[in-house]
């Protein structure tokens, strides 16, 4: 019992420091994908709502910094950079639709696009709705290899049919990823080249 009691209080803690770094990850410039895979590794499925509500919170908090304690300084930034500028024009025409493709295929690394977008006219409501459920698709995708690899490496207690469809699921799941950002980051280049004219 008292094992049993210890090894889920390890459990609860390991995922608390895992939304924990997620949330760090969206303020600095931690690669979201490779956290995603080891969260997944290390705890399952279960890492998914932690990595997808730890990042979202993450996001809005570098939003609220860039748009309330440091948007002079961003703006100078955005202003060196017209590929920037042109998404922050193209997210205040088109609206969360828009942010939310750009959640799914960013040309710009997640963490700095998280300030960036404090830079725009977008509400807090629409901007976390838009993260949220833009981000849904890559987080998963890469949880669920995580946990994959985690039934893999304990094939021994896994069925041989069900490892094969996991496995098999896991790679159609990064393949569809895949083919969706290629083709939202041409829909975006277009859009981008659309608002620079």
């Amino acid at each position: 019992m008292t094992s049993f009691v210890s090894a889920e209080w390890i459990q609860h803690g390991g995922l608390v420091a895992l939304g924990v770094v997620f949330f760090v990850g969206a303020l600095v410039f931690l690669p979201r994908p490779p956290v995603c895979i080891v969260g997944g590794l290390l705890f399952g499925f279960v890492a998914f709502p932690v990595a997808l509500v730890g990042s979202t919170f993450g996001a809005v908090v570098a939003f609220l910094v860039s748009r309330y304690l440091f948007r002079s300084q961003f703006v100078r930034i955005i202003e060196r950079r017209p590929n920037w500028k042109l998404m922050v024009n193209a997210i205040d025409a088109e609206g969360w639709r828009f942010l939310g493709l750009l959640r799914l295929a960013s040309p710009v690394p997640g963490s700095a696009s998280n300030y960036l977008f404090g830079l725009t006219g977008i509400r807090l409501g629409p901007y976390i709705g838009a993260t949220l459920f833009g981000s849904t698709p890559q987080v998963l995708a890469f949880v669920y290899l995580g946990a994959a690899s985690r039934m893999a490496v304990d094939a021994q207690s896994v069925s041989t049919t069900k490892l094969i469809f996991t496995l098999a699921g896991c790679a159609l799941s990064v393949l569809a990823i895949g083919l969706i950002t290629r083709r939202v980051r041409s829909q975006l280049a277009l859009s981008l080249a659309d608002q620079g004219r």
